[in-house]
């Protein structure tokens, strides 16, 4: 780091001497000027301050003592070397009671000795920088973890209810910041479109998406008073507003969209809630952000209005009248009453968003049960916009994404089913159908099948895919993910062993391919398959009709 330099004396030859007799670069200084008198010195410091000044005591305009006295109120860190003649001893000492650092006598210094003075200065501004540096470190891991204190206190009353006790000592120790104390909103934050952008890779993982969203919102936010952000590691971000205003939102909003290119949304509390209320409030703007399920188009949500809460017990759908339509096969009338139906879903939201889903679940039980005699027909069919049925109803974001698919899918599955209700395959499709179905759990690949048919590979993929609508390797993988899903109803079986009972080494992959066509991973379908009562897609209740 280079010090700065400055060199005031009233005498030309002096200050010529001071510049050029030293090798000030070579020693890491820089001359910043030079003055012949207080007041030109004045000037180039309100232009650029330095850390050293050489000065003369005489001086005509403003000596060297009035020179100080203004530099010591503006510019106190600036540390002075007089430059002194012989008679001048009494100014000296005045100089060195208002702070200068150090003397020299102008006709009796040796330009080395004068270095060396610089230098022990120069020594002292590193040090002092090193000391400064070190204490910014320590003051800002201070204040970090006081942030992370605080940010884990609120994390804690946010996401568990605590004595009045408890949130008592909480306040008297100050660990709550005051804002908080006098009561604020709760807003829950979260990311639109969640699994779509983490495809697009943009952010290379999770966790960096959430830093990006997190540092954009803590920015926007420091010109709010009365706001805490809190990371809740769920995908979900909240803020804690003691004034809370939809225009902060909105800017919100609009920083997510310019600065990280998502969209967010906001569920935002009922109330202003007290210390004590954390837990009802973040629950409030939890169930509020999760309305967006049936709102697609508004960012900003509110609780629903306690009479619009119902607790849902029975099923709305009419499955003779569903059964009646799928037989008659007028793709026409059957997408026009899933239009009705998907209508009826969006008037039910006081239901629930998983009541929701349910309802969807219990549908396309009913469409597969017109398909064939069991769900085995759900396994073979393609895919649909690079999506399977199950995996759709269970983590599509809002009930507009779900109506939307089945209206795609629904007239794909209605021709294929009447294409295949009775299928007369050719001798070679009916041997490798066979051999799937028999040795699924085998390492079994394209290659096999065309050696034990006697058919190019090529060949064979074409005519398989012509004859059934689905390629090879996905028909093995549906039979695979079919096998697997009765064997995860089965409690004693460890996912591992599962993955080698139907073909796969790697459970990893396993667990892959059945995420992307059940929309579980195969441990939460197990916890949901062993949770589930009667009226679930696998166990169906009768319907009210």
């Amino acid at each position: 780091m280079t010090t700065r330099l400055l060199i005031v004396d009233d005498e030309i030859l002096v200050r010529v001497a001071l510049k050029t007799l030293i090798p000030w670069e070579a020693h890491g200084f820089e001359i910043i000027g030079e003055a012949a008198n207080g007041v030109e010195a004045l000037e180039l410091l309100n232009r650029g301050t330095c850390q050293i000044i050489l000065s003369d005591i005489r001086m005509p305009e403003m000596n060297g003592l009035d020179l100080m006295n203004h530099v010591r109120v503006k510019w106190p860190a600036i540390k002075f070397i007089i430059l002194s003649n012989h008679n001048d001893f009494e100014y000296v000492q005045k100089a060195l009671r208002l702070g200068a650092a150090d003397y020299t006598l102008k006709l009796a210094y040796t330009p080395e000795e004068l270095l060396d003075k610089c230098k022990r200065l120069q020594q002292f501004f590193h040090n002092e920088e090193q000391e400064r540096t070190e204490k910014d470190k320590l003051d800002y891991k201070i204040k970090a973890l006081e942030r992370k204190s605080a940010e884990l206190t609120l994390l804690d009353l946010l996401v568990k209810q605590r004595s009045k006790l408890e949130v008592d000592h909480l306040q008297r120790d100050g660990n709550l910041p005051p804002f908080v104390t006098e009561g604020c909103r709760v807003i829950v934050a979260g990311v639109d479109h969640y699994r779509q952008v983490l495809e697009e890779n943009r952010f290379q993982s999770e966790q960096l998406l959430f830093y990006t969203v997190s540092n954009i919102f803590a920015e926007i936010l420091k010109k709010y008073d009365k706001c805490q952000l809190v990371d809740m590691h769920n995908r979900k971000l909240v803020i804690l507003a003691g004034a809370y205003s939809e225009g902060m939102l909105e800017e919100l909003m609009v920083a997510g969209s310019t600065f990280a290119k998502v969209k967010v949304s906001f569920g935002v509390s009922g109330d202003y809630c007290s210390p004590y209320q954390l837990n009802e409030g973040f629950r409030q703007a939890d169930q509020a952000l999760a309305r967006r399920f049936f709102h697609e188009d508004c960012p900003i949500l509110y609780p629903l209005a306690e009479a619009d809460e119902v607790q849902p017990k029975v099923s709305i759908l009419k499955s003779g009248h569903w059964s009646s339509l799928l037989d008659t096969g007028e793709q026409a009338v059957i997408l026009e009453e899933l239009r009705r139906w998907i209508a009826r879903l969006q008037e039910e939201e006081g239901m629930g968003t998983a009541w929701v889903r349910e309802q969807w679940l219990q549908w396309l039980h009913l469409v597969c049960q017109h398909m064939g005699p069991s769900d085995h027909i759900l396994y073979v069919m393609p895919e649909h916009q690079g999506k399977y049925p199950f995996d759709v109803i269970r983590n599509a974001e809002t009930l507009r994404e779900i109506g939307h698919w089945f209206l795609g899918w629904l007239p794909e599955a209605i021709a294929l089913t009447g294409q295949n209700s009775q299928p007369v395959y050719r001798d070679e499709v009916k041997q490798m159908i066979t051999i799937m179905e028999e040795e699924y759990a085998s390492s079994l690949k394209v290659a096999d099948l065309a050696r034990r048919t006697g058919f190019a590979e090529n060949y064979l993929s074409v005519m398989f895919k012509k004859e059934t609508g689905v390629k090879i390797v996905d028909y093995l993988t549906q039979i695979r993910m079919q096998k697997a899903r009765e064997l995860l109803r089965n409690p004693t079986y460890k996912i591992y062993e599962i993955a080698e009972m139907v073909g796969y080494a790697d459970s990893n992959h396993f667990s892959k391919y059945f995420k992307k066509i059940e929309g579980l991973f195969p441990l939460e379908y197990r916890k949901t398959m062993t949770g589930r009562k009667q009226g679930s897609l696998e166990n169906p209740s009768k319907t009210k009709e």
